[in-house]
């Protein structure tokens, strides 16, 4: 037998066992089956349900007056949006205008349906050509009922969470499908990210913005930036990475990029960081309040801080031999620079913990039902 196949089949037995275990001791393990559930939405107060009028129920409940309002084959969902993007006109502080009114249009933003029920208690229906347009001034309830595998990806990311800590014991195929998951998975998750938060609103929406307005209804009444083509043609030469003989232009994109990030946050990072702790170091040793006078832990804070900034600035003076006061002085600041990092080591290890504490709290709360949140 294989020294792979000896530890997946350990790995199995683990699962298996520690499934018997909530089994037995604990509140019952969750159905991996899908089930239906009723879920409830928020209808926002510029949403519009459409639907053919020979489709809707409508019923009024007479105790807590509440309409609600059914579609046999689902309800398009609209939204209504400013049909024109005109800027406000000047305002004259010596003349009252009036109240403009935006005209508005119905857009199906989303191609996406309702199939289930809107309750509400001032629902308005208004009938057009056959069609029922169905709003919410003050919002609404949208209740759907939707199959729920809730129970099912509860066991999968035990699984998971069991494949990962299995290289605590060994390294092993489970732990490596997991690894190659996880990375592929967050590679594609930012992907999608930067393509709609970035690319589509901050190039498309700046060269393009009609097309981007069906998206994000604000973009478009902005006439198209021509300059935003220079950004366009450096991310084209960083796609050319992937071809073997052009790969040499992305080097130029790439130097822009480096050079323009780290002029960027140089001066951020002089402010905060050099400037920054250099300000905080600098400070009276003695701390006077005027209200209550001498404060002894602060002045021990400011004295302590100066001790420790001067011990270390001392350490690294090579100029002169480490003998005497200077000698005494530079070991004060190893100590100070080791109790330093063992802080920084242990608020590390801390973070850690914790991250290992909710995977264990998941485990033995939301997938064994062992221990209550």
């Amino acid at each position: 037998m294989s020294r792979n196949l000896k530890i997946s089949l350990g790995f199995v037995a683990v699962f298996v066992g520690l499934a018997l275990l909530g089994a037995i001791f604990g509140g019952g393990l969750p159905n991996p089956l899908p089930r239906v559930q009723e879920i409830k939405l928020t209808m926002p107060n510029n949403m519009v349900l459409v639907a053919p009028k020979g489709k809707i129920k409508t019923e009024t409940d007479a105790a807590t007056h509440k309409t609600t309002v059914v579609a046999a084959d689902g309800f398009q969902i609209m939204r209504e949006v400013p049909a024109k993007y005109e800027p406000p006109p000047e305002k004259n502080p010596c003349v009252e205008a009036p109240d403009r009114k935006p005209e508005l249009a119905l857009k199906e933003v989303r191609e996406e349906r309702h199939y289930g029920a809107v309750v509400g208690s001032d629902l308005t229906t208004e009938e057009k050509n056959g069609v029922v347009y169905v709003r919410a001034p003050n919002g609404a309830g949208m209740f759907e009922r939707r199959a729920s595998f809730r129970g099912f990806w509860t066991w999968v990311a035990a699984f998971l969470t069991l494949c990962i800590l299995s290289f605590l014991y060994d390294d092993n195929p489970f732990y490596k499908f997991t690894e190659h998951l996880f990375i592929g998975v967050s590679a594609a998750y930012w992907m999608c990210v930067g393509f709609w938060s970035v690319i589509v609103p901050n190039l498309l929406g700046k060269l393009w913005p009609s097309l981007v307005a069906r998206i994000n209804p604000g973009i478009g009444g902005e006439p198209a930036n021509w300059l935003y083509l220079i950004p366009l043609a450096f991310g084209i030469l960083l796609l050319m990475r992937l071809s073997p003989k052009g790969g040499w232009l992305s080097r130029w994109a790439l130097a822009f990029i480096v050079g323009t990030t780290a002029g960027l946050n140089f001066v951020g990072y002089l402010q905060s960081d050099f400037v920054g702790q250099i300000e905080g170091a600098i400070g009276p040793l003695v701390a006077v309040d005027p209200v209550r006078g001498f404060q002894l832990g602060a002045t021990f804070t400011a004295v302590l801080m100066f001790v420790g900034v001067l011990t270390c600035l001392v350490y690294f003076f090579f100029s002169s031999e480490h003998k005497g006061v200077m000698g005494a002085a530079s070991r004060v600041g190893i100590w100070v620079l080791m109790v330093t990092f063992g802080a920084s080591f242990g608020y590390t290890v801390m973070g850690r913990l914790a991250l290992l504490v909710a995977r264990m709290e998941f485990l033995f709360s939301d997938w064994l039902n062992i221990i209550l949140k």
